[in-house]
C-alpha cells in the first residue's frame, strides 16, 4: 500500500490513544478522538456521498479552513476516505475561490468555523459542490437550499473504515499558488512525494512524542503539511494559534511550554518589533524551524537571545517540490551568504538533488550564479490543467526530471548553496538591472532592522522609474545616514529615491512580506497628494 497521510494518526490512536494530538481555541483532543472524528468524516465522504473521480484521478474535496482542530480533521478525513484535499483559505477572494472549485471539480467542501463564514460567497459558484460539511449547516441552507449540508460536529458514529489504499501516483493534495497571468496555479503533489517528504523530514527533525509544535501556518501554505504530519508521525502534539492571536505567539509558546517553533523569519521580526522577544522568553524551545524566506543574521540573533537552548533549522523549498528540499542546521555559527546578511540554504536533503544551472542548462561551476534546479522523489506531478507550463518548468535534462525554481543561486567551494532571491525580483530601473534582495540585505545590516522590503516604484507604461525601500521598526538611523551608508555599498542606480518607515509592514496569509500591498500603499498615497 502506498503512503496515506492518515496512517500515523490511525496507528497512534491504537498504541498511544490518550496522548494529546492537537489543540486549538482552548480545546485539546487526543489521538483516539482525532482518529475517531477523521474516521467518521471518511465514512460520510466514502459511503454517504459517492465520491466521483475528477479528471486527474481521485476525487477532490475542498477544505475551506484556517488553522483549527476541524481543519486537521478535514485533511485526515479526506486522506482516510481516499480523496485528494484542496485547501482554500477562508479569505480567498470570491472569484479565485470559484476558479479553484471549477478547476478541481470538487465533489465536496468541508469548512471549519472560520470557513463557514465564507460559504455564502463560495457557494455562489456554478461549480460549487453539492455536499458541504460544516459546523454551521444553516448557513448553507440559507444560501443554497439545493446543496446538501451535514453538521461536521454531529457525524454518525461508526466503526472506523480501513484506510484507502492509494496508488503512488494518486494525488495527496493540490496546493494553489499565485500565477503570473492572474490564474492560480494548482500544484499537484502525489502520494509518493508526500509520503517520501513526511518520512524524510521526520527523520531530519528528530521529533519525539514529548514534543509540542507551534502551528501558525495557514492550511493553504504547504508548510502546514510538515507541521501536521511530521508532528503526528512522532506522536507529538500540534498547538494551533489562530491568526487573530499571532502577535501573542511568544506568550502562547510559554503557556503551552512548546518545544518546537515553526514560522517564517518575518514573524520573528514582527514579534521583535512589539518587544515580545525578550531575552530567555522561550526557555523550553529545543528546535526552531525557519522556512519560506531567507533567514537573516539579525533575526537569528534576536531569536537566539529569546531561546538560548535552541537548535536552528533553516529550510528551503518551493511548493512544487513538496515543502522543503535543502537545509542548513545552525547549532553555533552558521554559514552566511557573502555580501549579504542571510544564511546559506545548505545542501540537498535526503531523497533530493539540487544543482545550479547556467543559461544553457548545464551544471554551473562553483561560485557561478545561475538558476537553482531541484530533482528527486518529492517533485510535483505538475500544474493542474497546464501541460505546457508543466513541461516548461519540469523539463527532462540528461534523462532526469527537474523543477526549475526561478530562484538565483550559486554553490560555494564547500558545496553549500546560496540563495540570491527570485530571478523575477531582478528588476530594471530605467534600464539598469537591480536585485531587490541585495538592497534589502544592505539596509538590514545598516539599520539592524529585519523587516525590510525594496519595491520598484513608480511604474509608468511598464517601466520602473525608481525604487523605494520600506522599513518597519525602530527609526534609530536617519534617512541621511542610511543613504550615505548605502551609497558606499552599491552603485548610484541602485539607490532608492526614498525610505518609507511604516508601523505595520503588510504580510500575506503565509507570513511573508507582501510587496504588492506596499506598492498599492505607495500608489494610494501618491493619488491622495
Amino acid at each position: 500500500m502506498a503512503f496515506n497521510l492518515a496512517k500515523h494518526v490511525q496507528q497512534r490512536a491504537v498504541i498511544d490513544p490518550a496522548r494529546i494530538a492537537v489543540t486549538g481555541d482552548g480545546t485539546a483532543i487526543d489521538y483516539r478522538e482525532l482518529a475517531r472524528r477523521a474516521a467518521n468524516l471518511a465514512h460520510v465522504l466514502r459511503g454517504d456521498f459517492a465520491l466521483q473521480p475528477a479528471r486527474m484521478g481521485r476525487p477532490c474535496v475542498g477544505v475551506m479552513a484556517s488553522r483549527s482542530i476541524d481543519a486537521c480533521v478535514a485533511v485526515l478525513g479526506c486522506a482516510w476516505a481516499g480523496a485528494t484535499y484542496v485547501p482554500i483559505a477562508p479569505k480567498t477572494p470570491e472569484e479565485r475561490a470559484h476558479r479553484i472549485m471549477s478547476m478541481c471539480e470538487l465533489t465536496a467542501l468541508i469548512a471549519d468555523e472560520q470557513g463557514s463564514r465564507a460559504l455564502p460567497r463560495a457557494l455562489n459558484a456554478a461549480a460549487a459542490p453539492r455536499l458541504v460539511i460544516t459546523p454551521n449547516p444553516d448557513r448553507v441552507h440559507n444560501c443554497r437550499p439545493d446543496v446538501r449540508a451535514i453538521d461536521l460536529h454531529a457525524l454518525p458514529e461508526r466503526d472506523p473504515p480501513p484506510l484507502y489504499s492509494f496508488a503512488p501516483s494518486d494525488l495527496a493534495y493540490i496546493m494553489f499558488t499565485s500565477g503570473t497571468t492572474g490564474t492560480p496555479k494548482g500544484v499537484m503533489i502525489s502520494q509518493a512525494a508526500a509520503g517520501a517528504f513526511v518520512e524524510m523530514i521526520g527523520e531530519r527533525l528528530g521529533l519525539g512524542s514529548q514534543d509540542r509544535m507551534l502551528e501558525v501556518t495557514e492550511l493553504s501554505f504547504d508548510v502546514s503539511v510538515m507541521n501536521m504530519f511530521a508532528t503526528w508521525r512522532a506522536g507529538a502534539s500540534l498547538h494551533t494559534l489562530p491568526a487573530v492571536r499571532v502577535m501573542n505567539a511568544v506568550g502562547f509558546a510559554r503557556e503551552q511550554r512548546l518545544t518546537v517553533w515553526s514560522s517564517t523569519p518575518s514573524l520573528v521580526a514582527l514579534l521583535r518589533q512589539v518587544k515580545a522577544l525578550t531575552p530567555n522568553a522561550l526557555p523550553d524551545l529545543r528546535l526552531a524551524i525557519f522556512i519560506g524566506e531567507p533567514l537573516s543574521k539579525t533575526t537569528l540573533a534576536v531569536f537566539r537571545e529569546a531561546a538560548p537552548s535552541c537548535v536552528i533549522e533553516d529550510l528551503y523549498g518551493p511548493t512544487e517540490t513538496t515543502v522543503v528540499n535543502t537545509g542548513q542546521r545552525i547549532t553555533n555559527s552558521g554559514v552566511l551568504t557573502p555580501q549579504r546578511d542571510v544564511f546559506s540554504i545548505g545542501t540537498a536533503l535526503p531523497g533530493n538533488r539540487a544543482e545550479v544551472l547556467d543559461a544553457a542548462g548545464r551544471v554551473a561551476q562553483r561560485g557561478q550564479v545561475g538558476e537553482l534546479a531541484l530533482s528527486g522523489v518529492q517533485l510535483a506531478e505538475g500544474y493542474l490543467g497546464a501541460p505546457e507550463l508543466t513541461a516548461r518548468r519540469f523539463p527532462m535534462l540528461d534523462g532526469v526530471r527537474w523543477y526549475l525554481t526561478g530562484d538565483a543561486a550559486f554553490r560555494d567551494e564547500d558545496g553549500l548553496l546560496h540563495h540570491l532571491g527570485r530571478i523575477d525580483n531582478q528588476v530594471k530601473i530605467l534600464g539598469n538591472r537591480v536585485e531587490l534582495e541585495e538592497i534589502e540585505a544592505h539596509v538590514r545590516e545598516l539599520t539592524n532592522t529585519a523587516l525590510v522590503a525594496a519595491v520598484p516604484w513608480p511604474t509608468h507604461d511598464g517601466v520602473h522609474h525608481g525604487l523605494v525601500v520600506c522599513l518597519s521598526g525602530d527609526h534609530s538611523v536617519s534617512d541621511t545616514e542610511l543613504m550615505s551608508g548605502l551609497s558606499a555599498r552599491v552603485p548610484a542606480y541602485m539607490l532608492p529615491s526614498r525610505f518609507e518607515w511604516i508601523a505595520d509592514m503588510p504580510v500575506n496569509q503565509n507570513g511573508k512580506v507582501d510587496r504588492r500591498a506596499l506598492v498599492e500603499r505607495l500608489n494610494v498615497a501618491a493619488a491622495a497628494e
